[in-house]
């Protein structure tokens, strides 16, 4: 329920502050209790420029740590947000063999200073912007490698991320929006994708193809006008036309 939830509060969201509250608490729900939200490029369509950290509730101390190192030049979490896919793990990210000596120390003292069990999430919107989120628990102890906790977090972040746009661009959705229909099946492999199961897994639950799956997302993502699976779950969720 957390994501339908957030979807519902969220798109009655007066303000930003507001929007970013309420993601904080559906983070906190999974497990991530400091969250961090970065404008990695300018984004041209809401008139902002690019910034570190333009909402966040990270501690002051290790905010003051960051700007006085500069650490922003050599964060590899930071840099891994122009390229990355997708959500993925800190732990994840360093165990690739590329990142210097300093960037290690670096990932190091955020785990002293009680940021464990790292996560960042990439943000794709218009004409090439890109944003990020950092989240990580004071506590630790978060299932890292649940797979539907990481897909969780990826559509609250997205959704998130898309009411955020909506706001500062003061371009709500006004009028009558087209009736959209899924088949059943559809409907079945939007939801199974949404918990977090790969094309391979959701076949293995249906009794279906992993050629099947693909055909049914790729028809049901036409129909949303979605160009992503994450958007695509998202507008389904939004429509009522899966469930959780």
């Amino acid at each position: 329920m957390i994501i339908e939830e957030f979807i519902e509060s969220s798109n009655q969201a007066q303000s930003v502050d507001q929007l970013f509250d309420l993601y904080k608490q559906a983070m906190h729900s999974l497990g991530f209790d400091r969250i961090i939200f970065s404008l990695m490029t300018d984004h041209v369509s809401i008139q902002r420029q690019a910034g570190h950290g333009i909402m966040l509730n990270y501690s002051e101390d290790w905010m003051k740590h960051y700007v006085e190192k500069n650490c922003e030049v050599y964060d590899p979490v930071r840099r891994f947000m122009y390229s990355a896919p997708g959500a993925f793990t800190w732990e994840g990210l360093m165990e690739k063999p590329l990142h210097s000596d300093k960037q290690r120390v670096f990932m190091k003292e955020g785990d002293e200073a009680g940021l464990h069990d790292g996560i960042g999430v990439p943000l794709r919107g218009p004409r090439g912007a890109i944003a990020g989120v950092g989240a990580a628990s004071s506590s630790g102890g978060v299932e890292l490698r649940d797979k539907k906790l990481m897909a969780y977090v990826n559509l609250l972040s997205h959704q998130f991320y898309t009411m955020y746009m909506t706001l500062e661009s003061q371009r709500l959705t006004k009028g009558d929006q087209p009736v959209i229909r899924l088949s059943d099946r559809e409907q079945e492999v939007l939801k199974w994708c949404a918990r977090g199961k790969t094309k391979s897994e959701v076949g293995d639950i249906l009794g279906l193809s992993e050629h099947t799956v693909h055909t049914y997302i790729k028809d049901a993502l036409k129909k949303l006008d979605a160009n992503n699976m994450t958007l695509g779950v998202l507008k389904a969720l939004q429509m009522g036309l899966i469930q959780l």
